[in-house]
């Protein structure tokens, strides 16, 4: 048989390949996408941060300057000044940092779909090999990489330049402007730069996302050798359990085999169809299915009856009914009461009735 390398990987993934994949943090993600949303969101954040950062310092400055009487007093006033204006100036951009890390998390949980592993954490020697990490610089993958990251510069130049070409006259009076109004026009065009990004790059986030899902599946696929020897990890080998289901039959058989002499009589069809009746009240109100089986399962429970001397009766459709409605081991259906019952009647209007229980219960 050819080695699984050599051989090609047609078969879609089984539940356990792809269950194996999850725990081994093996998903198809897009870094673009959560590029995409971290765009959009910081522009959509942006504009509110920087207004609560400016009414934070304005804030500050009005109640540092008003408590030294408009005046920087000294060196060490000074430096506590300028640590208390930086601190304001980051405690402010704390709602836009936490806004982009739950972002984050949330688009990472969305493509991760609940997987929650380790495993790609986990010291794995075999990744720093030479011979493992070739194929990462050969084949389609590292083409699709280069392509995206020309698409992407290629789409932030284009919708940068769109969002400056229309800012020309706003951009040539920015040194007339006073500081809160330069730092308001540019936190516009920022989060007019950033919003528009995001927004191109979501085609291309969405076309990537595609890819990896595509490229997902195909690393999945298997062999006919792989589905072959994981259905035998899972289910058993499919020959070892074909042997044991036939040795279950021949052990069933041969316990049925074993009851045929406790019959009262053996029902014939009269070679194709043999089925084996006892009738004891103390145990069943109604006769007893000890045996039933047809060819050459028929002809060893006649044998057996013959050399027991168990009475055979030939009754072709009561036969037929028997095999086609009764188990071995339960009672004979109601349906088949009487006609069972004529039967055992001829047993013992004739004498064939070798055991006492038919006499009995004529008595």
């Amino acid at each position: 048989m050819a080695d699984d390398g050599f051989q090609e990987r047609t078969e879609q993934a089984t539940p356990r390949r792809r269950q194996e994949a999850r725990n081994e943090g093996r998903i198809p993600k897009s870094q673009e996408v959560g590029s995409a949303f971290g765009l959009l969101t910081a522009g959509l954040a942006l504009g509110p941060a920087v207004k609560l950062s400016g009414d934070a310092l304005q804030r500050f400055f009005r109640e540092s300057l008003a408590a030294q009487g408009g005046m920087l007093a000294s060196p060490e006033w000074t430096a506590v000044w300028m640590r208390g204006s930086l601190g304001t100036l980051l405690m402010s951009f704390v709602p836009l940092l936490v806004t982009l890390a739950s972002v984050g998390l949330l688009i990472a949980a969305l493509q991760a779909r609940g997987t929650l592993t380790t495993k790609p954490l986990e010291v794995n020697w075999e990744r720093l090999a030479p011979w493992k990490n070739i194929k990462k610089f050969v084949g389609i993958k590292p083409f699709v990489e280069l392509l995206k990251a020309v698409l992407k510069v290629g789409l932030v130049g284009v919708v940068i330049w769109v969002v400056l070409d229309r800012a020309w006259a706003d951009l040539i009076r920015l040194p007339q402007l006073s500081p809160g109004s330069l730092l308001s026009l540019l936190s516009i065009y920022v989060v007019r730069v950033l919003v528009a990004s995001a927004l191109a790059l979501m085609a291309l986030a969405g076309a990537d996302y595609a890819y990896q899902v595509w490229q997902h599946e195909k690393e999945l696929r298997m062999t006919r050798e792989e589905v072959k020897k994981e259905l035998r990890e899972t289910e058993g080998d499919p020959f070892v359990k074909a042997r044991l289901r036939q040795l279950g039959r021949s052990l069933a058989r041969m316990r049925m085999m074993a009851e045929v002499p406790t019959a009262d009589v053996v029902v014939t069809n009269p070679t194709h169809i043999a089925v084996a009746l006892r009738y004891d009240v103390t145990v069943s109100p109604a006769p007893i299915v000890v045996a039933m089986g047809a060819r050459k399962t028929a002809q060893r429970i006649k044998k057996i009856a013959a050399e027991s001397g168990v009475p055979v009766v030939e009754n072709k459709p009561l036969a037929r009914a028997l095999f086609k409605t009764a188990e071995v081991g339960g009672p004979v259906p109601p349906a088949l009461y009487i006609a069972v019952a004529e039967v055992l009647a001829f047993v013992i209007r004739h004498g064939l009735g070798r055991s006492r229980r038919l006499v009995e219960v004529q008595a």
